[in-house]
């Protein structure tokens, strides 16, 4: 029980742990939207940390084992490079809240994936906090800081239909909710749920947006 009691605690600190985290995150994201262009620069200066698939970045304690090695990477560049300017996406409470709670639980659990042990997919998750069904999600595993996380679901190593990194630069998409925290395998775990209006509800010209395939996991 006391165990119990202590994982709890833990999580019900994650959010104020990890506020400046998720800030960093939509920030991060931000910035790749609305200056896609730009943000190529970023993505050639990683590109040179590899040798052959696996990343070391000065920096990080640990090296990144990668899939594909720098191919998802050119793609990446030349994607954004023909990319257009995206209008930011704004927090949404209601998405942050469902985001949240996904962690809270794959913090204790170790699962990942989009779905919760109860079988609750994301959209199941926004419903339940008030909002409706119509929402994206992304998440990032194993990630060392905010530009990690990003650089991870653009890239989309191993990922084939690049689902994450079309996802982030969706047009459509205008409101975000981020949420942070611990995972006991990965260490650190990101989830972004987004969406056309701030509750997911239907409204204007929406439409049902699918989760990405799969997860980004930065491998190490």
């Amino acid at each position: 029980m006391a165990a119990a009691l202590s994982a709890q605690a833990a999580v019900a600190q994650a959010p104020a742990d990890h506020r400046g985290m998720e800030q960093a995150v939509l920030a991060a994201l931000n910035a790749a939207r609305t200056d896609p262009a730009t943000y190529t620069g970023g993505l050639k200066t990683y590109r040179g940390f590899f040798k052959a698939n696996i990343v070391v970045m000065p920096g990080n304690p640990v090296d990144y084992e990668t899939v594909e090695g720098t191919a998802p990477v050119d793609e990446a560049i030349a994607y954004l490079a023909s990319q257009t300017m995206l209008a930011p996406l704004q927090p949404a409470d209601i998405l942050a809240a469902a985001a949240a709670d996904h962690v809270a639980e794959q913090s204790i659990s170790g699962r990942t994936g989009h779905y919760s042990a109860d079988g609750s997919a994301p959209s199941d998750r926004v419903v339940k906090r008030g909002g409706g069904p119509l929402v994206a999600e992304v998440i990032a595993y194993g990630a060392v800081d905010a530009a990690d996380v990003i650089r991870q679901l653009i890239v989309d190593d191993g990922v084939p239909d690049r689902g994450h990194r079309n996802m982030l630069f969706a047009g459509h998409l205008r409101y975000a909710g981020v949420a942070c925290g611990p995972h006991p395998e990965f260490k650190m775990m990101c989830v972004i749920d987004m969406a056309d209006t701030p509750d997911g509800q239907s409204g204007g010209s929406l439409r049902r947006v699918r989760v990405a395939a799969s997860d980004a996991t930065g491998k190490k």
